[in-house]
């Protein structure tokens, strides 16, 4: 078999992974045919082994999937779709059929790395000055990438589907709100001195990010002088008991010399 050629005469399994995101999205099987189709098209074609025919995805859903790469593995007896998809992939209506967790430690491993970086951690006039707010220095990338990755879902959780724009203080913190913002799969706008930028549009479903409660809430406020409804307000640091209502936090850090850091449940 050339570089690159597609298997032939055989079924392949195809593990179908967001191209912002990098979440896997659907496995399914392609033939040579299908593999073909998908690159010479950009969509991301099937086999049913359950009919027996060739697949369009979305071909009567509409939730078709643009792919920008197909990939073989070492073997060529295996292959990845990166893809674009253009609403939810699951028949269930969820962005991805891989949706029921058997295990998640991404918590466990956070609360790891956050111990980690305590001695670079500190509380100062009721805010806390983390790596992850101040990059300096900066986070490794797995804290970076768990941290956005639970911020995402926080906001998610609270603001439900849809959300289109996060807003988020301009500054150092930024750089994780753009992480978030990939997995949200919204729009990044920065706030200069906590004026609300004219790229936030009155209809936009916006959350609110900022690395302290007071920052956060600020902006909500200020959001909403601009005709905006903040879905979410959340925090990524605060003293463990000074979160105020209605502003979510996703780590507490307790008094001490360096203070501790841990992972606060989210509100009901």
């Amino acid at each position: 078999m050339a570089e690159g050629e597609a298997p032939r005469g055989r079924l392949v399994p195809v593990a179908v992974v967001d191209a912002v995101t990098g979440e896997p999205l659907m496995l399914a099987y392609a033939s040579e045919e299908a593999l073909r189709l998908t690159a010479e098209t950009g969509l991301a074609h099937f086999h049913s082994r359950s009919r027996g025919s060739l697949w369009l995805k979305g071909s009567t859903s509409g939730g078709v999937l643009e792919v920008l790469e197909v990939i073989l593995d070492c073997d060529r007896d295996a292959a990845a779709y990166v893809a674009a998809p253009r609403r939810h992939v699951c028949h269930l209506g969820r962005r991805s059929c891989f949706h029921n967790h058997l295990a998640d430690r991404r918590g466990e491993m956070l609360e790891r790395l956050l111990e980690e970086t305590r001695p670079y951690t500190r509380i100062e006039g009721g805010r806390v000055a983390h790596p992850l707010a101040t990059w300096r220095p900066p986070p490794s990338p797995l804290l970076a990438a768990l941290a956005a990755s639970l911020l995402a879902e926080r906001i998610r959780a609270r603001a439900g589907a849809g959300v289109t724009a996060l807003l988020a203080p301009e500054g150092p913190s930024s750089l994780l709100a753009l992480l978030a913002a990939q997995r949200l799969k919204a729009s990044l706008h920065l706030a200069a001195g906590g004026r609300v930028p004219e790229s936030l549009g009155e209809l936009d479903r916006v959350a609110v990010y900022a690395p302290d409660p007071a920052t956060a809430q600020k902006l909500a406020e200020e959001a909403e002088k601009r005709s905006a409804t903040p879905a979410a307000v959340t925090a990524l640091l605060a003293p463990e008991g000074e979160a105020p209502e209605g502003v979510d936090v996703l780590i507490e850090a307790s008094p001490g010399h360096p203070p501790g850091l841990r992972l606060r449940a989210p509100r009901a």
